[in-house]
């Protein structure tokens, strides 16, 4: 969740009375909550509108929707303002884009942009590993402005808070610099933007110089955005451009060096068409309101009736819009889903179980007819946990939220053996089962894994449970072939097989195993595939 604060006064000189007074009717429409403490107003979003992310933001929208102010065209006009990057900086954070922003003095909201700032700092560059933003004062300095690469030991310059020294000095000694120079795959070269006069304007992703830095007397504006993804640093491009021309700045790109074509498509991506026809807003909404075209304007968006539906033009601030399905959910939004009123289903119908989840009753049914308890453990695990175990497979999680869940299982005898220590203190024996989804090979499988853990648990134990399990199900062949694994004792377990098809391991655990996880006594176990077990 994002959210956005600011006290009660410094409210009102934001909105005026009007708009402050509409932000808890506005929040029915969007979708937003609001919070009151003493002083202070806190608005938290869901992550999906960061076009909203601002008072200014949600003023301009609001006057949008209650006043009509519709938009009729784009906020981008053309610089000649250069910003011109080498191919060597390219190969480290090969995206680059930038704007102009001129316009009165800023005064008090030079800590609104810079607090905007650092907010898509997280928000659309994860940290600035996706993207990084300069603001710089653009009467300071002289264009064109080069993007490059310097070794890090032969360029000096002072920070915009005063810390002088080489860049390496920088990376090692500033509180920015070590927090994230790692995002630097070689901190002996570091890229750099540089004036005309080859003064340092920054150093992303790291920190600016004080040549360029803003203060309440900055009227014009440069901004630079780069970055390891092109379409977070074309989103960052967009949020910034319309939260400066809601402050009353004119917005004016720059050839940031990405070509003719590439240049096009951004400004292209302002107001971007996207179609939808009639029966898809039906297909949501039930119905067709009486004029989808006004109810879109209110929305933000540009429309007009087509051959076959509507003609919609997206502004470049809202990279939420992916296709028809979020022009739809702004339709509802706008007509108000209060104003949506009830029906009765055309169609009804009783329901039936999926034969397999009927199945996966029945082997509960069966494991607790012989006093095993079922029990449900974590899909998600820490890649420490698995490590811990021996084990290496699971599936990896892309950017994970959370290091403890960053790692999809693709067995679940690990985390039994997790509720195992959890539980190590309770009287034994244990005698549990869990029936769960798995990823193996990028393929979802379902597996029964049974475990048994008493001072006298052996093979002999465990097989006997997946034998009567077998002859409850379907009493096909069940033969169980010698394999040699780390984690069974040689000799007593293997692979098991049912009708010549292999499907999971069954033995005892290895003691090194046991007492790696702080356990002291004997555990058997079998995990099978038993979706495939089912399916024979």
């Amino acid at each position: 969740m994002v959210v956005i604060r600011e006290s009660e006064n410094e409210l009102l000189s934001i909105l005026g009375e009007t708009y402050k007074n509409k932000l808890f009717d506005y929040a029915n429409i969007i979708g937003y909550s609001i919070e009151e403490d003493s002083n202070e107003i806190r608005i938290e979003f869901n992550p999906d509108r960061p076009d909203l992310f601002s008072f200014f933001a949600l003023k301009e929208n609001m006057k949008i929707y209650y006043d009509n102010n519709f938009r009729i065209k784009g906020i981008l006009g053309q610089s000649d303002i250069k910003l011109i990057p080498d191919n060597n900086v390219l190969k480290v954070r090969p995206y680059v884009l930038a704007f102009v922003a001129s316009g009165g003095k800023i005064g008090k909201n030079v800590s609104h942009i810079i607090e905007y700032q650092e907010r898509l700092h997280e928000i659309i560059g994860k940290s600035r590993k996706k993207v990084a933003i300069g603001i710089h004062d653009l009467n300071k300095i002289k264009p064109n402005f080069k993007y490059t690469i310097i070794d890090s030991n032969k360029i000096k310059f002072t920070t915009y808070d005063g810390f002088t020294g080489t860049a390496e000095e920088i990376i090692k000694n500033h509180e920015k610099g070590t927090e994230f120079s790692g995002l630097l795959p070689d901190k002996s070269k570091v890229p750099l933007i540089l004036d005309s006069e080859n003064d340092v304007m920054s150093m992303p992703p790291i920190i600016n110089g004080i040549k360029s830095k803003i203060t309440e007397d900055t009227e014009r504006f440069f901004f630079d955005i780069t970055g390891t993804d092109y379409n977070a640093v074309r989103n960052a491009f967009f949020l910034l451009a319309y939260e400066m021309s809601y402050l009353g700045y004119r917005i004016y790109s720059c050839d940031s060096g990405m070509g003719t074509k590439k240049m096009q498509e951004l400004h292209n991506f302002d107001f971007r068409e996207i179609k939808i026809k009639s029966k898809d807003i039906k297909n949501v909404m039930g119905f067709i309101p009486e004029d989808p075209i006004i109810l879109l304007r209110k929305m933000g968006y540009r429309c007009e009736i087509s051959s076959d539906g509507y003609k919609i033009n997206v502004p470049g601030n809202r990279i939420d819009v992916m296709g028809p399905a979020d022009i739809v959910e702004d339709i509802a939004k706008s007509y108000g889903y209060d104003n949506i009123k009830e029906t009765k289903l055309k169609t009804c119908g009783i329901g039936n179980p999926y034969a397999e989840n009927e199945n996966l009753d029945l082997i509960r049914e069966i494991m607790t007819s012989i006093n095993y308890q079922e029990i449900k453990t974590f899909v998600i695990n820490s890649k420490s946990f698995y490590e811990s175990f021996g084990y290496h497979g699971g599936v990896y999680v892309q950017n994970p939220k959370s290091l403890d869940f960053s790692v999809v299982r693709d067995r679940l005898l690990p985390g039994i053996m997790d509720f195992l220590v959890i539980n190590k203190r309770r009287k034994l024996p244990f005698k549990i089962f869990e029936i769960g989804e798995v990823i193996d090979n990028t393929f979802q499988h379902t597996h029964l894994c049974t475990v048994y853990v008493n001072t006298t648990a052996s093979y002999s134990d465990i097989f006997q449970v997946i034998n009567y399990l077998n002859k409850r199900v379907n009493n096909y062949k069940l033969t169980v072939k010698q394999y040699s694994t780390g984690e069974i004792i040689p000799g007593r377990g293997g692979q098991v097989f049912i009708n010549n098809e292999y499907v999971g391991l069954i033995g005892e655990l290895n003691p090194d195993i046991i007492t790696r996880f702080g356990l002291s006594v004997p555990v058997s176990f079998f995990e099978i595939d038993i979706g495939k077990m089912l399916s024979l």
